[in-house]
């Protein structure tokens, strides 16, 4: 039988892993790296087992380990199992956010960039070709 911090720490494990294969994805797919490339954004994507800063800059994403050190321009906030449909971009932003799965704070032209960001991670790469 599971306790509850048993179901944190699993929480805690899903998050890292949807949060690793997503930066892998986006750093693999040239196709999506245009979209970053001009960028300056921290992003804050809370659970209730955690909390993560990532970073975009310079054609670049990444994690922040000095969370202190600036404020993030956008913050999702939601269960771990949300937060990992959206990064594996299995489910949309805007429509989580409409249905209460998550509440988003940014501007709106922050929330469609990483909105197609999160989505574009799922898309098929050849696709791009196509396009």
């Amino acid at each position: 039988m599971l306790n509850s911090n048993d179901i944190d720490e699993i929480g805690v494990v899903m998050m890292w892993e949807a949060i690793n294969t997503f930066l892998t994805a986006v750093r693999e797919r040239e196709d999506i790296l245009p979209l970053i490339d001009n960028e300056e954004l921290l992003f804050s994507l809370n659970s209730e087992q955690q909390s993560t800063v990532l970073g975009i800059k310079g054609g670049e994403i990444y994690t922040v380990n000095d969370k202190a050190a600036q404020m993030p321009n956008a913050t999702i906030t939601g269960s771990w199992q949300a937060i990992k449909l959206m990064l594996e971009g299995k489910e949309k932003l805007r429509i989580m956010q409409k249905n209460g799965a998550l509440k988003v704070t940014a501007p709106l032209r922050t929330i469609l960039k990483l909105e197609s960001l999160f989505y574009l991670v799922k898309a098929d790469p050849q696709l791009a070709k196509i396009i």
